[in-house]
């Protein structure tokens, strides 16, 4: 046994028993490479990552290739789960040495610990059309014994800096070019961007549908709905337990790698339910709330929710996803025939270990039941349940990571309270606290997507609760933010943060929109405008999150106030303010309870107009006349959305 074995990471400790001498990424692994003058083998992966275990137990469990690595390199492993800061360094510089990037992440270190080579997977021997790791490594050793200076003239440091873009211009321009830019990498044909390997990208998901708000076009409404759709359709949606795999192998959303990460469900959530607010389409609901429900069902433990569920099961990949016809014949008996159809296990593609991924499509669904979409989502629902039952009890769920860490399971608390599922998301922060780290039940200190995280989530609960000790915390969590803000954006205490959405939202995206959020309750002392033009300017693809937020900037932030006059009334004007969409907006309930500490503009709508609980709408600089009926509300916050 190596020395994983006592670790946190659930990663880590499952390649504690394996041949190879692994340390964990510490100070003290370093030091030992360094002394013994040995180059240095980082594996950074994930409890959830297919191609992880695969080399693992081919690669890794290999007693040769263990034996080339004990004797000539220093062994590394990194979770990135838990090291996310660690992991973003390492894939930044392997892309560009050799242009690859991904889970497992092989990297291949001088004794100074500055990086020479990488690369994703590699089998033990020359398959896959990739060479084999035994071969690499005695081709690194000779090039290391012989021509030692290739190496080191070549090797780049881990604390190189990220450059920062030349500061743009916020302003419709650059929204407009930004728009046209996604749709030109628009697939027109399945939805999502690209035309191979699918990843889902809420926050572009988010920016159309907020053009279209923001620009009266609703070009950008038809691509967000037309992507939801499709990954609700397609094998990315566990479609008979809902929530969502983290990718497709294809361009039309149907072989996924099937593991599953609270991160990504989390951000999805908050993708489809913002969706039905926009549109009041069932079938975003819908989505929503199955993968709600299995949030629930399989994620939350005693202390939140876990951190990922595993791809493989039994030994093999999506086996407790996929299905036979005569599983579907065993779990429906007389409706078999019906699902089968339904669930696409006669059409072509879909394959995984001969058995077939499930997909629908609403629009035949529609057709073979006969029925408008309502009727037609409630017969999926009850094929869904007999099914899941079915699965519960014949298979055996893949390997949860237990580990509930503090960034995604924040980023679950902001959706949660904003769709008023508040009892869940004060469970999430019960005992948030303006000291974060890196897990909800302590340890390392936090990263900036911890805090950007939390102060969203912190946020949120005084939305929906209007309780003073979230807005405290709040204004806590914002001055332990500002320990992250450099001239130029925000960053890690080790050096600078690529601040790309990679596809999930930046942490320098989180930070802006907190910041955002916040300024709209308190006076903010840090120019977030100056720091947005100078990270807007990339690939919209990496930066939607941002561009939402400087979309939001020039469009107006909304900031709703309920003056609550105890009289019962405040509660519907609340709901109304929290459940209508606009792409940016802060809702504040307010009463004389806290006169003493609200700023001129708030106090003097407390005391005009005394009696009757009342809304104000203030978009940028603009406020309304109070507002007494909650339809009023929503004509205030309407958008341009047709």
């Amino acid at each position: 046994m190596n020395s994983l074995a006592n670790s946190e990471s659930l990663y880590l400790r499952e390649a504690s028993n394996q041949p190879v001498n692994w340390l964990p990424w510490s100070k003290e692994a370093f030091e030992k490479a360094k002394k013994e003058n040995k180059l240095i083998l980082v594996d950074v992966g994930a409890a959830w990552c297919h191609w992880c275990h695969v080399m693992d137990e081919e690669t890794y469990s290999n007693q040769e290739i263990a034996k080339i690595i004990n004797e000539n390199f220093i062994a590394i492993k990194v979770d990135r789960d838990e090291m996310p800061e660690v992991d973003r360094k390492l894939q930044l510089i392997v892309s560009e040495i050799s242009g690859e990037s991904g889970w497992p992440l092989t990297v291949f270190m001088t004794p100074e610990g500055n990086v020479f080579f990488g690369g994703t997977f590699f089998p033990p021997e020359d398959s896959y059309g990739r060479i084999g790791f035994k071969r690499l490594l005695n081709e690194i050793l000779r090039i290391w014994n012989t021509e030692r200076d290739k190496i080191l003239n070549s090797s780049i440091p881990l604390s190189i800096k990220v450059k920062t873009e030349n500061e743009g211009q916020l302003n419709k321009d650059l929204i407009e070019s930004s728009f046209s830019l996604l749709t030109s990498a628009y697939d027109l044909e399945y939805g999502g961007l690209g035309k191979s390997m699918k990843f889902p990208h809420p926050k572009v998901d988010e920016f159309m549908l907020a053009y279209s708000a923001w620009t009266g076009d609703d070009l950008g409404k038809k691509l967000n709905n037309f992507t939801l759709i499709k990954m609700f359709e397609g094998g990315i949606f566990d479609q008979v337990g809902g929530g969502f795999h983290r990718y497709t192998t294809d361009r039309e959303w149907l072989t996924p790698h099937f593991e599953k990460l609270l991160i990504d469900n989390a951000e999805l959530l908050e993708d489809y339910y913002i969706a039905y607010l926009a549109t009041r389409k069932v079938e975003f609901l819908e989505a929503y709330n199955l993968t709600y429900e299995f949030i629930k069902r399989d994620l939350e433990n005693s202390i939140a929710f876990s951190n990922s569920i595993d791809a493989d099961s039994n030994g093999i990949e999506g086996g407790y996803y996929t299905w036979t016809e005569e599983e579907i014949k065993d779990a429906l008996g007389q409706e078999a025939e019906l699902a089968i159809k339904l669930f696409g296990l006669r059409k072509e593609g879909g394959v995984v270990e001969d058995r077939k991924v499930l997909r629908v499509d609403l629009t035949e669904a529609k057709k073979l039941i006969n029925a408008d979409v309502n009727i037609t989502l409630q017969k999926l629902r009850d094929l869904r349940r007999k099914m899941l039952e079915y699965r519960q009890k014949n298979r055996k769920m893949p390997r949860i990571d237990t580990n509930s860490y503090s960034y995604p399971n924040y980023r679950l608390a902001e959706v949660l309270f904003q769709s008023l599922k508040i009892d869940d998301g004060l469970k999430i922060i019960k005992n948030l606290t303006p000291i974060i780290s890196r897990r909800l039940t302590g340890g390392k200190e936090g990263l900036l997507e911890d805090y950007a995280s939390a102060l969203l989530a912190s946020i949120s609960a005084y939305e929906v609760t209007a309780e003073e000790r979230y807005y405290s915390l709040s204004l806590e969590l914002y001055n332990k933010l500002k320990d992250f803000f450099k001239a130029d954006g925000f960053e890690e205490p080790n050096g600078e943060l690529p601040y790309g959405d990679m596809p999930n939202e930046s942490a320098n995206s989180l930070a802006v929109r907190g910041i955002l959020k916040l300024s709209m309750l308190y006076k903010i002392d840090i120019e977030i405008e100056k720091i947005l033009s100078k990270l807007v300017n990339s690939d919209p693809s990496f930066v939607s999150g941002l561009l939402l937020s400087a979309g939001s900037i020039i469009n107006g932030i909304a900031h709703v106030v309920i003056v609550d006059e105890k009289d019962g009334r405040a509660e519907v004007l609340h709901k109304e303010a929290i459940t209508t969409y606009y792409p940016l907006k802060v809702v504040e309930k307010i009463s004389d309870d806290i006169k003493d500490r609200l700023d001129s503009t708030l106090r003097a709508m407390l005391n005009e107009n005394k009696g009757k609980s009342r809304a104000y709408v203030c978009i940028g600089n603009t406020c309304s006349m109070p507002v007494f009926e909650k339809e009023k509300i929503k004509l205030l916050l309407k958008t341009k959305l047709s």
